[in-house]
């Protein structure tokens, strides 16, 4: 008998950990690939010069480089990646909770701080902006599409 109530309890974690999982994984690697996808879109419009490899000095320059115009194309991409972000773990959530789109948020966030801290040599203005960007906008993807209470 114990034993049976010990795997109700395992099964009964192990569902709810799904549930809360599956949707900020969901909301991550859909904001990721949007980001990939945009900086794929933004490097064809702004190219790096030929021969630069990635993970070097020569790299680095090159982003410190790169005009205005790029940098706010990459923020509006960060701000469209998280807002996709944001709908999707809330909607993968059955639009009921705003936990999985700011724990997305927060990762996004956190892939955000990877990348200035790679890449040190971009506008402080940039790199500040770009920490700001995600979580709001993962929230705003969940405002979006949440269940609203019935007015009468």
């Amino acid at each position: 008998m114990q034993g049976s109530a010990h795997n109700y309890r395992t099964r009964e974690l192990s569902m709810k950990a799904t549930k809360y999982i599956l949707p900020v994984v969901v909301g991550c690697i859909t904001g990721m690939i949007m980001i990939k996808m945009g900086e794929n879109l933004i490097g064809s419009i702004y190219p790096l010069p030929p021969g630069i490899e990635k993970n070097t000095d020569a790299l680095a320059k090159a982003v410190a480089n790169m005009p205005r115009n790029a940098f706010l194309l990459l923020l509006v991409n960060y701000a469209i990646s998280s807002f996709a972000a944001g709908i999707a773990a809330t909607r993968v959530i059955g639009r009921t909770t705003i936990r999985p789109a700011v724990i997305a948020g927060v990762i996004l966030t956190l892939g955000g701080l990877f990348n200035v801290i790679a890449f040190p040599k971009q506008p402080v203005w940039f790199s500040v902006t770009n920490l700001l960007v995600y979580l709001p906008f993962t929230l705003f993807g969940y405002v979006a599409v949440r269940k609203k209470k019935p007015t009468i």
